[in-house]
């Protein structure tokens, strides 16, 4: 058996066990911070590293699993918007190396023996295809191949597609990321309004099965909507998907405009309470998105160590 394969089989066995904790915002938490960048571009600053870095480990702290790289955005034709495609590789890599520095600085503590994932983060293109839009789609493919080729070449434990509004768009990046690599487990989540539908039509019930042929291994919802919200899309996607693996990252409520500042008003001890009902579908990975912290992770995590055997 190849390494690339065991590593896959491994992670699917473990995620068919038990839950594993991913961890919540990264771009409000710079924000906090007093940073106005998208989170991605960030990281050309000197201290983004070590900063990015902190904000890993104190998700590491709390529980979290899995971490996601800070590369949100860090696809060609979304780096083309701010006229920085030319620091792609750079951007990547550096986001690579905070994550690793986070799990080299946690794995030095006291929990030694926790088996700590780096996902590839890889958020939409920020284009609309056609006909809604101008990009071609294999253009789009081509965008999201650059960037997994520079996740996948640094040796990430999964690719972790998110806040996909258009089900077309999922398949050009789960299209782009398996012409290169066969084995990495991939996991997609698309972004839903409270009716579970995307801002393109698709329903939470319907997107499944096409992106699970397509080569996906978990699917799931995140961001746009509250825990509370996110308890109804996670049924959809659970009855229209019995035996699928599911990941789910609501958001930490929805945004308020509050003396000039987006807040998230959601607090850690309101997202539990919906947790216990979004844990009852059975999820492989549980998590949280927009305005989340690390308190929000520690009590979700604290809730799923009862929900699967360890």
């Amino acid at each position: 058996m190849g390494a690339n394969l065991k590593k896959r089989q491994q992670l699917l066995e473990i995620l068919d066990k038990k839950t594993l904790i991913c961890d919540g915002a990264m771009g409000t938490s710079l924000q906090a911070l007093g940073f106005k960048e998208p989170s991605d571009i960030f990281m050309l600053k000197n201290d983004a590293i070590e900063i990015v870095s902190n904000i890993h480990l104190q998700y590491l702290k709390a529980g979290s699993d899995i971490i996601q790289t800070n590369t949100f955005g860090s696809n060609i034709l979304k780096l083309d918007q701010s006229g920085l495609s030319s620091e792609i590789e750079n951007i990547n890599l550096r986001a690579l190396e905070a994550a690793r520095k986070a799990v080299a600085l946690f794995s030095s503590g006291a929990d030694l023996q926790k088996k700590i994932y780096i996902a590839g983060d890889i958020g939409p293109s920020g284009e609309l295809l056609q006909p809604y839009g101008d990009t071609d789609y294999s253009v789009m493919v081509a965008s999201f191949s650059k960037q997994a080729e520079i996740l996948l070449a640094n040796d990430v434990d999964l690719i972790l597609i998110e806040t996909i509004m258009d089900l077309k768009e999922a398949l050009a990046a789960i299209e782009a990321i398996r012409n290169i690599d066969s084995e990495i487990v991939i996991a997609c989540s698309l972004t839903f309004m409270e009716n579970g539908t995307t801002v393109m039509g698709n329903k939470a019930e319907a997107f499944g099965k096409i992106i699970i042929d397509a080569g996906c291994d978990i699917i799931g919802a995140n961001c746009s909507v509250g825990s509370g919200s996110m308890v109804f899309i996670t049924e959809k996607i659970r009855n229209a998907n019995p035996d699928a693996r599911l990941i789910i990252q609501p958001n930490a409520g929805l945004p308020k405009i509050i003396e000039g500042k987006t807040v998230f008003t959601e607090t850690p001890e309101i997202m539990a309470e919906n947790f216990k009902k979004i844990l009852e579908f059975n999820l492989s990975i549980a998590g949280a998105c927009c305005g989340s912290t690390p308190a929000h992770i520690r009590k979700i995590s604290e809730l799923v160590h009862g929900k699967k055997d360890s």
